[in-house]
């Protein structure tokens, strides 16, 4: 027998593709492959029988019967070539066939003399091994061994593709229900947030009115509170209610400076994505920080500006956001004679809200606030 002339009419890359979408190389034994080279042993009076998948540096077994080893490397192997020709393939003597009489089972141990195999080919015709019977003395097959054999391979392809589709309903079933446990924590967290969502925009209520002169200011200001509240749940939303990017909050509130001739405000740090329970109170302090300065500071002449600055420090193991927010440039500042809704957001809200450790400078060339608060790590959402 000779294969010199054969040309498979597959690429070598399609049929170790489609080999490993069975994910069946290195699994355990299976009684249900085990059965059939036993009968194939059986069937054809054969000593050895095997289930030869063929990789691209090795022969893998996934069933053996009388060989004693799950795998071979590819110069030993007798299947990576009749893989090429279609249907069984029959060396009557090993010895005596130029393609295999060097083969080192050939040549040494165990001494093989005989082999048949049934190419295993999937139903686009890629062949992926063989099931073969081999023996330790020349012989042939006869008719009924050789139908046997090759029925035979065609049940291991039936094993095959069934194992295949178990594992592909498995993975299904799995992805469903990591969809709907995600699915049932965004409606968890979508609960929380809006809760919390209604009790702040209620808190701004009484916020903008006790702080308003008259309704015109407290339409002005409770209207400005809410577009910022807003602004910020859209950064969460687009992360399923997670997380928002810090820098983002803060350009949000400062984009009507941004493309002033001069520059208005400097943002400095890494970036830093802060959890939906710390985006909101950092995104409304911002916000009146923000408000503070154009009405009063910074931001209220034409040569003021704002620097914020951030990073994430770790203290006892613990990751901590650090931020600054420093005025200069404007009209002198000097402590307010009573405490806005500002001021309370910033010196009574952070740190019930956010745990957060604050400091606010009135110095006279301008307004600082700095603020230290524990990251929040857990995601309550998956991100698959």
């Amino acid at each position: 027998m000779s294969n010199d002339n054969l040309l498979p009419k597959w690429k070598e890359s399609d049929r170790l593709a489609a080999l490993r979408s069975y994910r069946v190389l290195d699994t355990p034994p299976e009684p249900e492959f085990d059965d059939l080279v036993r009968l194939a042993a059986r069937a054809c009076r054969a000593p050895i029988s095997l289930i030869s998948l063929i990789e691209d540096r090795r022969q893998w077994f996934k069933a053996e019967f009388g060989f004693g080893v799950r795998e071979t490397p590819l110069d030993r192997s007798i299947c990576s070539s009749t893989i090429l020709r279609p249907g069984l393939t029959v060396v009557p003597n090993l010895t005596k066939d130029p393609l295999f009489a060097n083969n080192p089972l050939v040549q040494e141990k165990p001494h093989l003399r005989f082999y048949a195999g049934a190419v295993l080919e999937t139903p686009d015709g890629l062949p992926l091994g063989a099931l073969c019977v081999i023996d330790y003395v020349p012989r042939d097959l006869t008719e009924d061994e050789a139908f046997t054999l090759k029925t035979l391979a065609r049940q291991v392809m039936s094993q095959l593709e069934l194992r295949r589709a178990i594992a592909e309903r498995d993975d299904v079933l799995e992805t469903s229900r990591r969809i709907e446990q995600r699915q049932n924590l965004l409606v968890r967290e979508l609960h929380h947030r809006v809760k919390n969502t209604l009790a702040t925009v209620q808190a701004l209520v009484g916020a903008s009115r006790r702080s308003a002169g008259d309704f015109e200011e407290f339409y002005y200001s409770f209207s400005n509170r809410v577009a910022s509240l807003a602004k910020t749940h859209s950064l969460l939303t687009e992360d399923y209610w997670q997380t928002a990017s810090l820098g983002e909050m803060a350009l949000n509130e400062l984009k009507p400076f941004a493309e002033s001739r001069q520059p208005r405000f400097v943002l400095k740090g890494p970036p830093v994505e802060l959890s939906a329970d710390l985006a909101v109170p950092i995104s409304m302090a911002l916000h009146e920080l923000t408000a503070n300065a154009v009405r009063y500071g910074a931001l209220s002449g034409p040569k003021g500006h704002v620097e914020i600055t951030w990073d994430v420090t770790t203290l006892r193991g613990e990751r901590r956001l650090q931020l600054e927010w420093v005025e200069k440039g404007g009209p002198p500042v000097s402590p307010p004679q009573h405490e806005g809704f500002g001021i309370t957001l910033l010196g009574k809200v952070l740190p019930t809200q956010a745990n957060a450790d604050i400091r606010i400078d009135f110095n006279a060339e301008g307004l600082r606030f700095w603020m230290q608060a524990p990251l929040i790590e857990r995601r309550l959402v998956p991100s698959y």
